[in-house]
């Protein structure tokens, strides 16, 4: 972390414009037009600090930004929902579906280096394909996993393959998670969040995250528990079901924002365009050129 540079957005704010730009060099590949991303960041926080002065939680929740605080909201809770909280569990699970106390601790770790390689993919599948589609499809692949999970748990007798195979299957699970809703979701936060309420939408969505965050980290010991519930991989049919309502929600409402400028997709949630339109939609020329161009400018 020593070595990891600061933001050239921070440094702007803090008016210190010989470091913004040597940040920026550090970080911008040689295509980039240093002077024009530093110009344009400049005037990018100036906008953004004369229209957050003065807003209010409450703006976050009014006729004009309702749907996008509840993009925010939904994405990030969706991460709950759909069984992440698991991996705090991970070593308990594993040994509650019948490993021994090494061999649980071992796929626990490779749990972790699972989803570490999983977000690393995500940032060339993000670019490349788009947003809505990793989200919303990715969902659908972790509410199928964990149903194969729950039902290979129903098998009398659960031998030593259906065991493995649940095992190997939350392992898979977690690669599509890191490749999908888990990284994605931030960038739909900032992306979907209205420019002069930003900074409140975000924290709203953390304080909605939190709170179910904490409702699972007390309930999954419960659930995986032989003393309590003890549904050891029924535990699947749990979050399949949480995240197959999520998997419809998000079907209808997540917009793909790739290749969309702020100033667009202001424009798309001021029409309403419902979510699945949002990729094809065509703007009036004048004011889609424009943005274009001041995003053009910027790369």
């Amino acid at each position: 972390m020593m070595f990891v540079p600061e933001s050239p957005w921070w440094y702007v704010r803090k008016n210190r414009m010989a470091d913004a730009e040597k940040s920026l060099r550090r970080l911008a590949s040689p295509k980039v037009n240093i002077a024009a991303s530093l110009a344009f960041i400049v005037e990018t926080d100036r906008l953004e600090q004369e229209l957050e002065a003065g807003s209010t939680y409450l703006d976050c929740f009014n006729k004009t930004n309702r749907r996008r605080t509840e993009i925010s909201i939904g994405v990030y809770c969706t991460q709950v929902l759909s069984g992440i909280y698991l991996i705090n569990f991970g070593t308990l699970f594993f040994s509650e579906a019948g490993l021994s106390t090494d061999q649980a601790f071992d796929m626990s770790v490779g749990f972790l280096a699972v989803g570490f390689v999983g977000t690393i993919v995500s940032w060339f599948f993000m670019v490349n394909i788009g947003r809505r589609f990793l989200y919303v499809w990715g969902l659908l692949v972790l509410v199928i996993l964990q149903l194969v999970i729950g039902i290979l748990d129903c098998i009398p007798g659960r031998p030593k393959g259906a065991i493995w195979t649940e095992v190997v299957l939350m392992l898979i699970w977690n690669f599509f998670y890191d490749i999908s809703i888990g990284p994605i979701c931030f960038v739909l936060l900032g992306e979907c969040s209205a420019t002069r309420v930003r900074s409140k939408t975000i924290a709203t969505a953390t304080a909605a995250q939190g709170i179910l965050g904490i409702v699972m980290t007390v309930a999954i010991p419960y659930l995986i528990s032989p003393a309590e519930a003890n549904l050891q991989g029924k535990l699947g049919f749990f979050n399949a079901g949480l995240a197959g309502i999520c998997w419809v929600w998000a079907y209808f409402r997540v917009p793909e924002t790739k290749d969309r400028t702020y100033e667009e997709l202001d424009l798309l949630f001021d029409k309403n365009v419902p979510a699945r339109q949002f990729r094809g939609y065509q703007l009036e020329g004048a004011v889609s050129a424009g943005a274009h161009e001041k995003s053009a400018a910027y790369e």
